[in-house]
């Protein structure tokens, strides 16, 4: 999932300017919701609702930054229940993330989480399991090679996985690296950052998706 990406940001659907090769090749290989609609306008909302499979009325979250109450049941609750190896990675938003609170990823059905309560910018510093842990790169590159280490470890030993990658990007203040800021370099200097934040979270969604095939999970995902 990404954050604050609007449905015209992304080269197939027609942006102008937004290079984004691995969203276009999924895009054009997979399939398409072409009118599939958010439970809410705002973050916490609609990660509840994807979590719950409830609208924000009936679970409580109603507006950005209300955590999501223990009582819920979650999908990842359920997938664990039945067998499945469960990872969070990336934006939690649901709650804190510290190792004590009712509301972090472990306690809504995650055996693994490296979350960010909020939205992460880059080198950051993550929650890994409740330990504050520093990291260094591209924000949406961490979670995803975190991600796809723990898909190893969880195939490794023949399990079936959910993995939840949420991306902080793109999301204010925007703060893209050099290398994607440099892609558009002919652009006016206050969007660079944006399509650049875009343009890593483009990679690191690549980074998933050739992962997964070189694997050969990708008829198995």
């Amino acid at each position: 999932m990404a954050d604050d990406q609007g449905w015209g940001d992304m080269a197939y659907n027609g942006h102008p300017v937004l290079k984004t090769p691995n969203f276009d090749a999924a895009a054009a290989a997979g399939l398409r919701f072409d009118r599939f609609y958010a439970a809410a306008p705002v973050c916490s909302p609609t990660r509840a609702s994807v979590m719950t499979g409830r609208h924000p009325n009936r679970m409580g979250v109603f507006k950005w930054g209300f955590p999501m109450r223990p009582q819920e049941v979650t999908v990842a609750e359920v997938l664990k229940s039945n067998g499945y190896a469960t990872g969070h990675f990336g934006k939690w938003h649901l709650g804190s993330v510290r190792n004590t609170s009712p509301a972090n990823p472990g306690r809504n059905g995650f055996d693994y989480w490296l979350s960010a309560p909020n939205f992460y910018d880059n080198d950051p510093i993550l929650s890994q399991m409740g330990k504050a842990t520093k990291h260094e790169g591209e924000s949406s590159i961490i979670v995803a090679n975190d991600a796809l280490s723990w898909i190893d470890r969880q195939t490794a030993r023949d399990a079936s996985f959910f993995a939840v990658v949420w991306f902080g990007s793109p999301h204010s203040p925007h703060r893209a690296t050099a290398e994607f800021k440099e892609l558009y370099k002919d652009q006016d200097e206050k969007i660079r950052d944006f399509y650049g934040e875009i343009s890593g979270m483009d990679k690191a969604f690549g980074i998933i998706r050739d992962g997964l095939s070189k694997r050969g999970l990708s008829e198995n995902t």
